[in-house]
This record gives structure tokens, C-alpha cells and sequence, in this order.
């Protein structure tokens, strides 16, 4: 009895004839179990001998593929027939007989068929059986099972979109932005993506609504940046953000609004409180780091001018500590943002207000142009502007007419290491309008005057280009910039200053060691050689007719005055010494003269009566040095000084005094 087993065992035919095939023909379920239950218990023995025989795997695939067997497993099926099928053995002849017995039962089509083609019906027919279990059970594990086990097959990517379809209703089901963000991680190339992408955003954007923090706005921005809803939560954040900024009331708070929402609506109202902030702190602080920082970025408007004049009193404060003590009425620093500022001129305007101009850049790495400032009788700025042409322009002298019309000169189109270009002039309305902006046939504007009618005679030089010698020139404008007539001297120099009388409308010219006058036409009425060693630089005339040069000796610096008729009345020396020159002459109220210059980077002022008798001398300096530009009579016995305050960014200083 045991012999006779253990060769049941051993041979494959025997299960199928005794087990298989008897539990294929039951009909009870029970049966059919008990039956399939030996069958696969035999054929097991056969396989822990015999691994790789061929008719125990196609046994066990046929066991485990009936579907009324209760220990039906389609996966093993699939497995232990792909064993064999891979494998393509040899059948004898008893095998095909029992393999064709089985596949007839399982389909009478395919009795007697040839072998190799019922393997391969058979294959198919296992392979649909186990794809069509796993759609039908819809089962995300069996779904894996068929992934992990048979990835050569052909309904391997039908399989995984069954998966990912699976997940997605679970992840769908649990409804939740975690499930929805699993799924999309572990199946991104789910067909599903798209659709769960948008539930998943749209649950996100929900969540971050409600909770209608910032923080969770700015969180779904970051994690969806894709999402549709993007913009809507963008501008719900910069209007949350704006007002959280503005209720801090920083300017930490308000620029991070800027520049994390720069798109924003709100950045127009950013901006002007922005502005207040800065203006409130600029002026809490009172320092010029902040005045400074204020007026970099707003150049224009009520505060700038405000911030701008906190500035100047600072500035103006900084020079007056160096300066000797005087009857000061004021005492201003002019500053464009940190930048070079020099030269220019100052004159008083009808009402007693100032125009200060000077040379400036508008921006970092520009060219210079002529800064021009308007500033009331205590020097309070009141307006600025910044005019120019290509190139850069250097401005030496304004003058304001009976009208109330500005007059600027100087060079432009210059470079200002080579100081090369053209004289230039222009005119502006009292309104601030442009009235022209003209170049002159000479080298340099250095001085000019206007006539009652509003012509303008401008002095200055020609170069000669052969000999590098310069040669004095006039010029004469009418009101609009056109040319009525210019005047080439033989003379070598420059016509360095004018003055005119307004009865007569003659000019007078400090031309270096010529000194000469001029009838309206340009005629000579009279001129004067002085000796080699005198120059004359800077003239004035008082209301008496008396017409006042001044200039460099050998010795040091002198004044002389002439009638206008070319008599001359006196001469006296002034205690000027050093590198310089007098440069401007001005007369007051009680008829006397003040002369000033630079001198070794000191500003030297003398006054002096219209009898040649000093009246007082006065010295201004500071540690890095300080230049005159111009000097301006504003009351019967005051004047307002234009220098440059010296060093790598010089600055424009103002300030007014009693003499």
C-alpha cells in the first residue's frame, strides 16, 4: 500500500487521472475541494523531487485556475504554467495524452490539437483568466501582485492604470489633501493626474481659506504654485499683508510688503506710506544717513523739500562750526543725494528770494548739468530742478532780471577732465518755463549781464587751437538767445567779468591786464593797458558811477576804481596772499564795494568805501577746504555767499550775513 503511493506520487498522470480530472467532473463543491485538495497535495510532492517537471506545474496551473475550487488562485496559476511555457520542454507521448485530455476538457475545441499551439492557447487562456479576476475585483492589492509578478506582461500597463485608477477613488474617498498628495506622488503618471491635481488644490484652497491666515495663504502659494486659484490667493495675501504692515506701521513691515507683493494693487498706497514712514523717521532720527536715504528716493515733492531743508540746517550747521563768528541770518548745505556738487553762481529775484545754481549729476555715473535752487530770504529751499545738455555742463554765473527771469551760463557739452566744449546760455520764464537754450560763438561763459531791454552781453574767451592762447570775447543776445553781434580782441586772455551802467547802457570789462568800455554797440569808449604784472578778474560799479576792478599783483591783490569816463579815481592794495585771485564785486546800499575771491582754499572778502578805505575783511574757511562761486547783495547792507565745500563730494553751500 505504501509502495503503491508513493508512485501515485511520483507520477504526474496518475493525479490527473485519479484527482484532477475527477474533481473537473464533480459537481458538488465539496467534492470538487476534496478532490483539488489531493491533486495539489500530490503534485506538490512531485515538485519538492522533481522542481522543473513540467507536468506537475501544468497540474498545479490547472488546479489552481478552476474557478469552482475553492483554493482558486489565478496568480499561482499564471505562475506555475509561465514555469513551463519559458521553458518549451519535450513532451513524451503518455504526457501529450493527458495535456490534450485537459485542455479538451477545458474547451472541446481544442482536442487534438498540436501541442505547442494549446500551450499557447493555454497560456493566453490563464493570462485573460487572471487579468479579467483583476479588473473585476478591483482590488488595489491584486492589482500590485500582478505588477510585482509578471512585469513582462503585455497587460502590464493596463494593470497599472487599473492601480492608479483603484488609488485615485480611494484617495477620492478619503477626500483629504494628504490622500490626494500621496497619490500624486506615488502615480505621477496616473492618468488621473490632472483631475486629482485639481481636487487636491481645490481642497487646499479651501482649507487655507478658511483658516484665512496669512501664513496658511502664503503656504498654499508655495505648495500649488500651479493651482488656479493662485492669483485669487496672491491678491487675498497682499491685501491681508498690506494691512498687517500697516497696522505695524514700519518700514520693515511696509518694504517687505513691496517686495514680496510688487504686483500688488496696494502698491500705489504702499508707496505713499512708505514715503510717510521714511519721511516720519527720517525726520525722528535727524541724522543725514536718514535725510540722505529720504531724499534718494524721493527727489521731488512737499516732503523732499521738507527733508531737503532739514538737510541743508544740518549741513549748514556742520560748516558754521569751522567758520569765524559773524552776524550770520542763515547759514545751508546743499546736498543732490551724495553726489559731486560745485561751482555755479547766486543771484537775489525781485521778491528776495535766491536762485542758487550749481554743477550736478541726475543720477550715479551721469554726466553733470546745471542745478538750478530757488530758496526764500532765510534760505529755506523751495524748489529745485535739474537742467542740462548732452555732455557735461558747467555753469559759472545766473543773473535775475527786473522781469523776474532767470539767465544761466557757462560750457556745455564739456568733459570735465578736459574742460573742452562751448559757451552756452539759456532762459527761463519766472514761471520756470524754458524760454531757449542757446550755445555762443566763444569757448566759456564766464560773466554776463542783462540790459533793461533784456538784451544780454555775455564775456568770455576763444581759444586758439594752434597756439593753446586764449582771446577775450563778447557776445551780444537779444531777449529770445539771438545773436546781435560778438567781438574778437587782439588782446591775449579772458574777459573774466562785466558791469554795465543802466543809464547809459555801457559795459564795462575786466580782461585781464586790459580793462576797457563799451558803448551798446559793442564800440570802444575807452580802454586801459594795465602793467604785465596787474590783472584785473572781477569789477562792480555803485550808483555813483563808480566803476571798481580788481585783480592780482606781484605783490599780492589791489582794487582801483575809475570814473565812466575811464578816469581813474584811486587804487589801494588788499591784504589778499596766497594761490587765488579776487573774483567778484559787489556794491551796497552806502555805496562801498565788497570784493571776494579764493584764496588757498579760503574765501577772502573785503569791503572797502567808495573812497578806497577798508571797512572790514573777513576770512571763511574749513578743514578740507571751501571755494567761492558767487556773491549776491540781498538787503542795504547784507549778502548771500555761493561756495563749494571741498573734498571728494563736494557739496553747494549758501549763507547770508550783515557786513
Amino acid at each position: 500500500m505504501l509502495v503503491s503511493l508513493l508512485g501515485l506520487a511520483q507520477n504526474p498522470k496518475r493525479i490527473y487521472n485519479n484527482s484532477l480530472f475527477k474533481g473537473m467532473e464533480a459537481r458538488a463543491k465539496a467534492d470538487i475541494d476534496s478532490e483539488f485538495a489531493k491533486a495539489k497535495a500530490n503534485f506538490e510532492k512531485v515538485l519538492a523531487k522533481e522542481p522543473e517537471s513540467p507536468m506537475a506545474n501544468i497540474g498545479m496551473a490547472a488546479v489552481y485556475a478552476f474557478d469552482q475550487y475553492s483554493g482558486k488562485d489565478y496568480f499561482y496559476a499564471l505562475q506555475y504554467f509561465q514555469k513551463v511555457y519559458e521553458a518549451k520542454p519535450q513532451f513524451s507521448e503518455e504526457d501529450k495524452e493527458v495535456l490534450n485530455e485537459l485542455f479538451t476538457r477545458q474547451d472541446k475545441k481544442r482536442k487534438n490539437r498540436p501541442i505547442a499551439k494549446n500551450m499557447d492557447w493555454e497560456y493566453q487562456y490563464l493570462e485573460e483568466k487572471l487579468i479579467k479576476f483583476v479588473r473585476e475585483e478591483n482590488n488595489a492589492d491584486h492589482a500590485k501582485r500582478f505588477l510585482k509578478e509578471f512585469p513582462e506582461s503585455k497587460y502590464y500597463t493596463n494593470v497599472s492604470h487599473i492601480l492608479s485608477y483603484i488609488k485615485f477613488r480611494e484617495a477620492e474617498t478619503q477626500n483629504s489633501v494628504e490622500a490626494l498628495d500621496q497619490f500624486l506622488k506615488d502615480y505621477p503618471e496616473s492618468a488621473q493626474v490632472s483631475i486629482a491635481t485639481k481636487m487636491r488644490n481645490d481642497l487646499a484652497y479651501q482649507h487655507a481659506i478658511s483658516k484665512g491666515t496669512l501664513n496658511d495663504l502664503r503656504i498654499f502659494v508655495t505648495n500649488y504654485p500651479e493651482a488656479q486659484q493662485v492669483n485669487a490667493v496672491k491678491k487675498r495675501m497682499a491685501e491681508l499683508a498690506f494691512k498687517e504692515a500697516s497696522a505695524q506701521k514700519t518700514l520693515e513691515a511696509i518694504e517687505n510688503f513691496m517686495a514680496d507683493f510688487p504686483n500688488s494693487s496696494k502698491i500705489s498706497a504702499a508707496k505713499i506710506l512708505k514715503k510717510k514712514l521714511l519721511f516720519e523717521w527720517a525726520k525722528s532720527v535727524k541724522s543725514l544717513e536718514a535725510y540722505n536715504k529720504f531724499v534718494s528716493l524721493y527727489p521731488e515733492g512737499e516732503q523732499y523739500i521738507d527733508i531737503f531743508n532739514l538737510k541743508a540746517s544740518i549741513l549748514g550747521e556742520e560748516m558754521l562750526a569751522d567758520f569765524p563768528g559773524e552776524n550770520y541770518q542763515f547759514a545751508k548745505g546743499f546736498d543732490n543725494q551724495e553726489f559731486k556738487d560745485f561751482g555755479g553762481g547766486i543771484a537775489t529775484r525781485p521778491n528776495g528770494e535766491l536762485v542758487v545754481v550749481s554743477a550736478t549729476p541726475k543720477a550715479e555715473r551721469e554726466m553733470y548739468d546745471s542745478w538750478i535752487l530757488g530758496l526764500d530770504a532765510n534760505g529755506k529751499m523751495l524748489w529745485n530742478k535739474i537742467l542740462g545738455n548732452p555732455f557735461d555742463d558747467i555753469v559759472n554765473k545766473v543773473s535775475v532780471s527786473a522781469q523776474n527771469e532767470i539767465y544761466v551760463a557757462g560750457i556745455t557739452n564739456a568733459i570735465v577732465d578736459s574742460v573742452a566744449g562751448q559757451a552756452w546760455i539759456y532762459k527761463l520764464a519766472a514761471n520756470g518755463q524754458n524760454v531757449f537754450n542757446q550755445k555762443v560763438s566763444m569757448a566759456e561763459a564766464l560773466d554776463f549781464i542783462v540790459y533793461p531791454n533784456n538784451n544780454i552781453l555775455i564775456a568770455g574767451y576763444t581759444k586758439n587751437a594752434e597756439d593753446s592762447l586764449f582771446t577775450p570775447a563778447l557776445v551780444k543776445l537779444n531777449a529770445n538767445g539771438k545773436k546781435l553781434w560778438s567781438r574778437n580782441y587782439t588782446n591775449k586772455g579772458k574777459v573774466y567779468a562785466l558791469a554795465s551802467d543802466t543809464v547809459s547802457n555801457n559795459a564795462f570789462a575786466a580782461a585781464g591786464n586790459w580793462i576797457f568800455a563799451i558803448d551798446a554797440a559793442g564800440y570802444l569808449e575807452w580802454d586801459v593797458v594795465l602793467p604785465e604784472d596787474q590783472q584785473a578778474t572781477a569789477i562792480g560799479i555803485n550808483a555813483n558811477k563808480k566803476v571798481l576792478f580788481s585783480g592780482s599783483t606781484a605783490n599780492g591783490a589791489y582794487a582801483a576804481t575809475y570814473d565812466c569816463l575811464g578816469k581813474k579815481l584811486w587804487e589801494t592794495p588788499l591784504a589778499f596772499s596766497g594761490e587765488g585771485m579776487p573774483e567778484h564785486v559787489v556794491t551796497l546800499a552806502d555805496q562801498s564795494f565788497v570784493i571776494a575771491g579764493t584764496y588757498n582754499k579760503k574765501i577772502k572778502l573785503v569791503q572797502i568805501d567808495e573812497l578806497g578805505n577798508v571797512k572790514s575783511e573777513k576770512e571763511f574757511s574749513l578743514p578740507q577746504g571751501v571755494e567761492l562761486n558767487d556773491i549776491a547783495v540781498c538787503d542795504a547792507n547784507a549778502v548771500a555767499i555761493s561756495a563749494s565745500r571741498l573734498g571728494d563730494k563736494a557739496d553747494l553751500m549758501v549763507f547770508k550775513l550783515i557786513l
